[in-house]
């Protein structure tokens, strides 16, 4: 089975997703009320956001949960 590495994944899936609503990092970050540096984190992969914390990017974002997930874009 092949490595996997979601986090990467999820984070490249999330800055994606940013980017198409127009969000900066900054404001992405203060939509979620977290750092910028920790959105950075989580676009690179480096940090593991909770499932709150997912609900509440999927909310910002205006997607379903499970659109963080779909990695075929």
């Amino acid at each position: 089975m092949k490595n996997i590495n979601v986090e990467k994944k999820l984070g490249t899936k999330i800055a994606y997703l940013r980017r198409n609503k127009k969000y900066s990092q900054e404001k992405f970050a203060e939509k979620l009320d977290i750092s910028v540096i920790y959105v950075g984190q989580i676009e690179r992969g480096e940090a593991n956001p909770t499932l709150s914390k997912l609900k509440v990017i999927a909310d910002v974002l205006d997607v379903e949960i499970a659109e963080l997930f779909n990695f075929t874009f």
